[in-house]
């Protein structure tokens, strides 16, 4: 599981936040919610994709922030009951993978390729990115992909 190396610039998310653990699987039940307002979010800057970005992780807690959203202009208003999230221009380790190995590939990022790589995990949020024309949430087999902000 070789990643592809990407420098990203910056970008604006906005979208639905949850705060938590995600125990009770809140973050797809959140995904159901938001799909019924997408309609709502305007100055999209990509037509075709929507993101799931994950930051703020508090290692005593095992709580963080994720946010799923879409890519807006700067200007761009935020419904009532979302949030807006500015992403960092960052270079990324991006790593192909489908919603149920979602868990498995993390997993293996964090634990096996980040330590080997020669690379650390830098300050910012880690991001999934989901392109209309390869992902399909009822297709099991449909790709997604995994943003994973690195330093040397």
């Amino acid at each position: 599981m070789e990643p592809k190396i990407e420098s990203r610039p910056a970008f604006r998310i906005v979208g639905m936040k949850y705060h938590g653990k995600n125990e009770q699987s809140e973050i797809p039940q959140m995904w159901s919610e938001f799909a019924s307002r997408v309609s709502e979010v305007q100055n999209r800057v990509d037509a075709h994709a929507t993101y799931g970005v994950t930051g703020n992780y508090d290692e005593d807690s095992g709580e963080f922030d994720y946010v799923a959203g879409l890519n807006v202009s700067a200007a761009a208003h935020v419904p009532e009951g979302m949030v807006s999230w500015d992403v960092p221009a960052q270079t990324y380790a991006v790593f192909s993978c489908t919603l149920p190995t979602i868990g498995e590939t993390l997993d293996h990022i964090h634990r096996v390729w980040l330590p080997a790589s020669g690379y650390r995990h830098a300050n910012g949020p880690e991001f999934e990115l989901y392109r209309d024309e390869e992902f399909d949430p009822e297709d099991p087999d449909s790709v997604m992909y995994i943003y994973i902000p690195i330093e040397e």
